[in-house]
Order: structure tokens, then sequence, then C-alpha cells
């Protein structure tokens, strides 16, 4: 259970991803989803080389895999801290929620918490804090996932109604659904092509077309949506699998471990083999 979730608060975890700026190393790597809420005060982030002010009752989701750093906070700052494995995405049956869940780890990782929420998320932090101590309950593993699913879908109706996704809701229903669509075979066969023509095909469309109706309804290529899962998979096999960077650049369907290294480090800033050490 403690790979599925862990908890951190002020006095348990935030100094662990401080990272000062003149650090040449200074970008923070962990194999989890981190999500950081903040209760009083604000801190400074950088993720993926953007700046995030993150003051009381906001939130911030980083995606596993993706290098980050804390660079402050104030005299008040108290924060509630979630380490989420990513593998409990691959649970998701919702399209749309993974959808969603997508957007704020990949585009969109800081939102505001609306105050009747923040309650309900202090509390449920403090339950699941204490309970996951627990050893004698036979359904703690579905308990947290159950809870873990709850954080999801909250967090995804946040995102939902604070942007014009209603809009698209009401206006492009049959897109949303190509999205959804897209996005699902993304999880499923991203090993098997890179190419936008692959997942077109499949859907009987042009890949042109394709890529219009992901532009409008993510805002995002599906070239980029394609890259995403990519680094995705990239991250996953350099931490867990004992493949070689070259077995892995082929069985990511690059032409040669140069031209995967070049991917990877226009994405992060790092290379592969340097990735690999700081996962360690």
């Amino acid at each position: 259970m403690e790979s599925i979730i862990k908890f951190y608060d002020n006095y348990s975890g935030i100094e662990k991803f401080d990272r000062p700026a003149s650090d040449k190393d200074k970008y923070y790597f962990t194999n989890k989803i981190i999500v950081f809420i903040c209760l009083e005060g604000y801190a400074d982030f950088n993720v993926r080389s953007r700046n995030y002010h993150l003051p009381e009752n906001y939130f911030l989701a980083i995606g596993a895999g993706l290098p980050f750093y804390y660079t402050g906070k104030s005299e008040t700052f108290k924060v509630n801290i979630l380490a989420i494995d990513e593998s409990v995405l691959g649970h998701i049956s919702d399209g749309m929620v993974l959808f969603y869940l997508k957007k704020i780890l990949h585009e969109n990782p800081m939102h505001k918490i609306p105050e009747d929420k923040i309650d309900m998320l202090t509390n449920m932090h403090s339950y699941l804090k204490s309970f996951i101590r627990q050893n004698d309950n036979i359904f703690k593993r579905h308990i947290i996932k159950n809870y873990i699913g709850i954080l999801f879908y909250e967090a995804c109706n946040l995102m939902f109604h604070e942007s014009d996704e209603i809009k698209y809701a009401n206006k492009n229903k049959r897109h949303e659904e190509t999205t959804v669509k897209f996005i699902k075979m993304l999880e499923r066969d991203i090993m098997t092509s890179r190419k936008v023509e692959f997942y077109a095909e499949k859907m009987n469309l042009s890949a042109k077309y394709l890529s219009a109706i992901i532009k409008e309804t993510t805002g995002r290529t599906a070239s980029s949506w394609i890259d995403d899962y990519t680094m995705m998979e990239a991250r996953q096999m350099l931490r867990s699998s004992g493949k070689t960077i070259q077995e892995i650049s082929y069985d990511l369907g690059f032409a040669t471990p140069s031209h995967f290294a070049k991917f990877f480090k226009d994405k992060t800033g790092i290379t592969p083999k340097e990735a690999r050490s700081r996962m360690e």
C-alpha cells in the first residue's frame, strides 16, 4: 500500500523537494504524481522550466517523472502533499476523467480550490494519513483506491468548470468523444506507433481532420499528445525496466538511440542516461 500513495505535510515532506536555484542538478524527478495543496501562505515552484506561485487554497499537481523544483515559501506556508503512484491511472476506465487528468498533469497543473472543498480535502488527507497505517482492514487497498478516485474526480470537475470545457461539451460532443477515444488509444498503442496517421486510420479519419479536432478540443496538437505519451512510456521504462537505453529507443520506434536521446533532451533538458541515474 505504501507504493500506491504516501502523505506528507510541513513537518514530514516539503523540504525533501527543495532544490537551490543555483544547483546544476536542481530539478527533482520522482516516479509519483505529486500534489501540493496549499492551506496557508504560499510557495514557489518551477515545473518544466515554468514558474508557479502557489497561494493559499490552490493545488499544484505534477505528473510522474516531470522535472520540477521548489524554490521557496512564506513563513506561514502550510501544505498537504500527496505522492500517488502513476499506476493508478491505469485503473481509470472513464475516458473523460483520464483525459482531464492528463490535461491537469501535463498542461494546466495549478487550480484554485473552492472554499467548500478545503475542509473536505483537509479531513480526507488526515483520515487517509492515519488509515494507511492500519494493517487489519482487509479492504484497505480498495478503500485507498476509492479515495484516490474521489480526489481525481474532484480535480477534473474543478478544471471542467473553470475553463471553456463546458462550451465544448455542449457544442462539440462528437469532437469530445473523438478526443477521448484518441487519448485511450494512446494509452494502449503508443508502443506501436508515434504517427498521427496510425491513429487517424484506426478511427477512419484523415490525419489532418483528427489533428484539427484534437487542437480544437484540447488546445494542443495530436503530435504533442503523442510526444507526451512517448515521454511517459520512456520514463516508465527507464525507471522500472532492465532494458538498455538502446533497447528502449527501438521499442519506442526511434530510428537510432541518438534520435531518442535528442527527443528526450529536448523535452526534459537532460539525457535518458542522466534521467535514469536520478531515478535510482
